[in-house]
């Protein structure tokens, strides 16, 4: 009984994604998160090719597919989602928010194939909630890049610190035993944002930094906020604060801060080593951050002209805006940006030899679907998860400009005879002690060729996709056109729904059916039968004879074998006190002499040995066949 609603399909949108070590250490998998359904892929090799004798050497990259993997069904819906592989565990934890202020540290357990709560975490007393009784802040979570701890944010002023064990050198002398009884977390926390600076309010984001000796989180807020038809009267009224997070003393210092950002950033994107910094997304421009360096800022339109007072320069040959843009990187200086269109943009932040980004550099890749997740997953495959289209798993390949490669070539100088690095032990005797030094200040800085940036033009392939129902604006109910006689005469009518679903240039005609609905090639009656299964049978190799057939020949034939290999030869039905055999293939024929024991019911049949061998239980025993 559904006395409020009964959800019929699982959600299939997309809202949130992470790639982690989600069953073993061995491979990692796709997380992805939409409402209540948590669901887990893995990437594989396309072998259709392969299977079909063709060869991977015609010119075409192999593609790699999702595999579906488990889902899960939780009791509310996921709001932020992030991964961290804790002490003494070898897979990833998954931390779950959800509203209005509740975490929950969730880990796959292999023993019972389901979700196991490592813990639970609950802030929704009266004292945190500041005496309102409505919510309209999402929790967020963020883990650190060192695994040292986690940070949520709820009710917009209250920041949650979940700080994990590390193991030691003194964990480690003292033996696996006790080092399983520790807990992985420790006590979580509350700190108050505006205990810190008052002016702390209203955040639009907050992320990890990296290269931070202690946990450090970047915070983008707005203490003073205004919208575009006040900005003549009031501009530039976002800031950033860094946040040391002293986890064992619970000492938390701003060690940084900038203020006057133009009003409508958005987001931060941490920037990874060796680089370092923030990038911050606003809409009409793109910042650069970081605490040794001085900003740089990028003009994106012609917008920003009467709206900021913030320095930017002039991006030459772009104009677009970053609302609702979804960003991840590729490498440690090159982000895919997908904007609120589905066009994909590649920005390479270009350094010098400081590594201090000067300047930036965008190429317009591909058009894709409207993203509202972004990741990238192995070398060379990303993933654009949606809710508004189709999720897609995309590959991309790199390929240098021809301007930079040719500048690389001729700016690089060719090395004089007393320069080159020599592999006899005997050149380096006290020859020239400068070139020893000039040789180790390359190898600590890099070659010149090294601390420039390198320009590249990126190509998308779609490989793989993962449908997408919604969101559904229309729904209109009716029979289908085409029903085989057999699903005719039902006592329940089979009825479908064509739903208008998709938004924009995703928008498409979803037919929705309440289970498969095979077009019958032929039926008859079989009574009795109460259980049925499939098996492979393996094929006679029959061919010593024909041995000296062309070359050519044999090749088209290898192609078939394989499929033949992977068609089932046997149809097995089990009655009370009978089995009956069928043998498939252009027809199906019954058959009294087979091997198989038919006096009695089968209890289960199946193959083993790589499908060598046929295996047929019985009440009364088990029989073992082959060929």
């Amino acid at each position: 009984m559904y006395s409020v609603h009964r959800k019929v399909h699982p959600p299939t949108g997309l809202e949130h994604a992470v790639y982690c070590h989600f069953f073993s250490s061995q491979e990692r998998n796709l997380v992805v998160a939409g409402g209540s359904q948590l669901q887990i892929y893995r990437l594989i090799h396309d072998t259709e090719s392969v299977s079909k004798g063709d060869k991977p050497t015609d010119g075409k990259p192999r593609k790699d597919k999702l595999e579906f993997m488990s889902s899960f069904s939780l009791f509310g819906n996921i709001m932020s989602m992030a991964s961290v592989r804790l002490s003494g565990s070898s897979r990833d934890a998954l931390l779950l928010a959800f509203m209005d202020a509740k975490l929950s540290v969730v880990e796959y357990d292999p023993a019972t194939h389901d979700l196991k709560t490592l813990s639970l975490h609950y802030f929704e007393e009266d004292e945190i909630k500041d005496g309102f009784h409505g919510n309209v802040h999402v929790p967020v979570v963020r883990v650190d890049p060192d695994a040292r701890c986690a940070a949520m944010l709820v009710y917009g002023t209250r920041l949650v610190v979940l700080p994990f064990r590390r193991e030691t050198l003194a964990d480690e002398a003292e033996g696996g035993v006790s080092e399983g009884q520790k807990p992985s977390l420790l006590p979580s926390y509350v700190i108050d944002l505006r205990g810190l600076d008052e002016k702390l309010l209203n955040v639009l984001d907050m992320q990890f930094l990296h290269g931070y000796y202690e946990p450090t989180l970047l915070i983008l807020f707005e203490p003073n906020q205004t919208w575009p038809g006040r900005v003549a009267v009031r501009q530039d009224t976002c800031g950033i604060v860094a946040i040391s997070l002293n986890i064992a003393q619970r000492v938390h210092p701003i060690i940084w801060s900038l203020s006057s950002l133009p009003f409508d950033c958005t987001q931060a994107l941490a920037v990874p080593k060796p680089i370092g910094g923030v990038v911050i997304f606003a809409v009409n421009s793109l910042l650069y951050m970081n605490q040794s360096v001085p900003p740089y800022g990028a003009s994106l339109n012609s917008i920003t002209h009467g709206s900021t007072a913030f320095p930017l320069r002039i991006q030459d040959g772009v104009k677009m805006t970053l609302d609702c843009a979804q960003a991840t990187f590729v490498s440690y200086d090159k982000i895919v940006i997908s904007l609120k269109g589905g066009e994909i943009y590649v920005l390479t932040l270009i350094i010098d030899g400081m590594r201090s980004v000067r300047s930036f550099h965008f190429d317009k890749a591909a058009a894709s679907v409207l993203t509202t997740c972004m990741l990238t997953m192995e070398p060379g495959y990303l993933f654009l998860g949606s809710r508004l289209g189709n999720s897609l798993l995309l590959k991309y390949t790199e390929k240098l400009t021809e301007s930079a490669a040719e500048t690389m070539s001729k700016d690089k100088p060719e090395e004089p005879p007393n320069k080159r690095k020599r592999t006899e032990a005997g050149d380096w005797m006290a020859k020239n002690v400068a070139l020893l030094d000039d040789m180790d200040e390359i190898e600590v800085y890099g070659s010149e060729a090294q601390s420039g940036t390198q320009l590249a033009t990126y190509s998308f392939e779609v490989c793989d996709s993962i449908l997408n129902i919604g969101p559904c604006a229309n729904v209109a109910m009716g029979e289908p056109a085409f029903l085989s006689e057999e699903f005719q005469n039902r006592p329940e009518p089979d009825l479908e729904l064509v739903c208008c679903s998709g938004y924009g240039k995703n928008g498409a005609l979803s037919v929705v059916q309440r289970s498969i609905r095979p077009q019958v090639v032929t039926t008859f009656e079989l009574p009795g039968c109460y259980d049925m299964w499939t098996v492979i049978s393996p094929v006679s190799e029959k061919r010593e004879e024909g041995k000296e057939a062309e070359p050519e020949k044999e090749e088209q034939k290898e192609a078939p074998l394989e499929d033949e290999k992977k068609k089932h030869g046997f149809l097995i039905l089990s009655r009370d006190d009978s089995t009956m055999i069928l043998q498939t293939g252009q027809e199906i024929m019954e058959l009294d002499h087979s091997g198989f024991n038919t006096q009695g019911p089968t209890v289960f049949a199946g193959n083993l040995g790589g499908n060598r061998y046929i295996l047929q239980v019985s009440p009364m025993g088990v029989r073992l066949m082959e060929g």
